[in-house]
């Protein structure tokens, strides 16, 4: 095992004890620590209170950058994933609907992220990405608990793609093709869905705090296709400015709990959003790097 390896582990496990003991929601230090001796601060690092200069960008809209803006406040740092559990009753403050005008259905985000997002999609139709839509924003643990149980059905009618991903083609022949099985068993299809798809309480959804992304190309589809559009490649280059975050990068899973997600971005503030960004981390390993 690698020693980086090794890093990512201990910072994993750091990180879900300190959800056991003091919660899900960390405020990284506002100094920055100093590295004795080294002329340049590892990738691994980040130096928080001294964010990465952005590159010049000339908006072609007129952006609140003060909207952008949180000052590494928690409230937008909430973390929601496999260790930091939301309760059943968690609903985030300050819901606002979001325009229609980009979006495939009705949906609702946090006020101030819905703002970050709206100068962010303004910014978008003007550098000439006018396919995209949002495809998926704030959802309710019984939501979130209705999708996750229909996921699991569907794995349970017929072996798929993902199965054979997760579980392995000699676990899946000698367990059901031999068998003349053509669905996976509950405990299976389970694991298969935890691979992309979040129990209630676990998914980022219920913050309130981020969107999934679909372009006309899809076919109403989302999967890692995105990345082959337009709107990936802007929002990859931009999305950061606006205080967004790719949530779940590839080679990250280990970390995350969760296969790459081309599509789905995370509001964290135009600071954090920054650090992640030039620091290639998960907002995990930030929060983990961060911690007091």
């Amino acid at each position: 095992m690698t020693s980086k390896v090794k890093k990512i582990r201990a910072a994993a496990l750091l990180l879900a004890l300190l959800c056991c003991l003091g919660g899900c929601i960390q405020l990284p230090k506002t100094e920055p620590s100093e590295t004795a001796g080294s002329g340049e601060t590892p990738k691994e690092e980040v130096t928080v209170g001294k964010h990465h200069e952005t590159a010049v960008y000339t908006y072609s809209t007129e952006v609140d950058e003060e909207t952008l803006k949180t000052g590494l406040s928690k409230e937008y740092l909430l973390l929601a994933n496999k260790n930091c559990v939301l309760g059943e009753d968690y609903v985030p403050e300050n819901l606002v609907s979001l325009p229609r005008a980009w979006t495939t259905r009705s949906m609702k985000l946090e006020r101030r992220a819905a703002a970050a997002l709206s100068e962010m999609v303004e910014e978008m139709l003007a550098a000439g990405v006018s396919d995209t839509y949002v495809t998926s924003a704030y959802r309710t643990y019984a939501y979130q608990q209705a999708r996750f149980d229909e996921y699991r059905a569907n794995e349970m009618k017929d072996i798929t793609e993902d199965a054979y991903a997760v579980l392995g083609y000699d676990h899946i022949y000698n367990k059901y093709l031999v068998n003349h099985r053509t669905g996976l068993d509950a405990q299976d299809a389970e694991r298969v869905v935890l691979s992309y798809s979040a129990r209630p309480g676990t998914s980022e959804h219920q913050t309130g705090l981020c969107v999934d992304f679909i372009t006309e190309g899809m076919g109403g589809k989302l999967d890692a296709s995105f990345e082959n559009y337009e709107a990936y490649t802007w929002l990859s280059q931009n999305a950061y400015r606006f205080g967004f975050i790719l949530r779940y990068p590839k080679d990250k899973t280990e970390i995350t709990g969760y296969q790459y997600e081309p599509w789905h971005y995370r509001f964290v503030g135009r600071e954090a959003a920054t650090d992640i960004y030039f620091s290639g981390l998960t907002l995990e390993e930030y929060l983990s790097a961060t911690a007091s």
